[in-house]
């Protein structure tokens, strides 16, 4: 019997050490995985404005999409979550707004529970279509379908501005050095874009490229 007590003593302390070993390497692991992500929101506003998420070339090349109100930063109701729910990106409405911030789960978002989404607070009473006090998801895709033109246009207007701060000579294109110079994420891509071999960069040329 005491044989028998002891090698169950045995096998709980063996399993308890493997069992310990295991949650130890796997909060090594996480760490090791989140020390190697850098900080975005270098001056902890609680926000990422464009600069900052060019540490992050995924959210860089996303953030215009992200950036729902057009504000040049991205809250944390716009951010894309590691879970794969990201908020912006709820499931509940439409992959639109946070799914989350339906609190009592209704299918609709009140102005009391679109106060966790600064945005959406901020344009409530625009993107809330029939006035009755609650955003419903074909009133979002309205309210973002009418201010696509308005994005578009801002789009080009940012996309000329940074065209013509890089065009230093003002002939109207630019040259390698140039766009590695000031627009250096476009560099690597340079001579794919440069489809006539002429060693420059038109503003039809940069017109499908990713944003510079």
């Amino acid at each position: 019997m005491k044989r028998n007590s002891l090698s169950v003593l045995l096998a709980v302390a063996v399993a308890a050490i493997v069992s310990a070993g295991t949650a130890l390497a796997a909060t090594q692991v996480e760490d090791s995985a989140r020390a190697a992500r850098p900080k975005l929101d270098l001056n902890n506003d609680g926000a990422i404005d464009r600069a900052e998420a060019a540490a992050s070339p995924r959210l860089a090349a996303k953030f215009d999409q992200l950036d729902v109100n057009k504000d040049g930063k991205l809250d944390r109701s716009e951010r894309p979550h590691r879970d794969g729910k990201g908020r912006g990106h709820g499931g509940g409405m439409g992959g639109l707004i946070d799914a989350d911030a339906d609190a009592d789960g209704d299918g609709r978002i009140s102005k009391t529970e679109a106060a966790s989404m600064p945005w959406l607070a901020k344009s409530f009473d625009q993107v809330d279509g029939n006035r009755d006090g609650y955003v419903v998801r074909s009133e979002l895709r309205s309210y973002h379908e009418k201010l696509r033109p308005q994005r578009e246009a801002e789009r080009a207007k940012q996309a000329e501005a940074r065209f013509a701060a890089a065009d230093l000579n003002h002939d109207g294109k630019l040259s390698k050095l140039e766009v590695s110079e000031n627009m250096p994420r476009l560099s690597k891509g340079f001579a794919f874009m440069d489809e006539d071999r002429d060693g420059y960069l038109t503003r039809d040329d940069l017109k499908h490229s990713p944003r510079h």
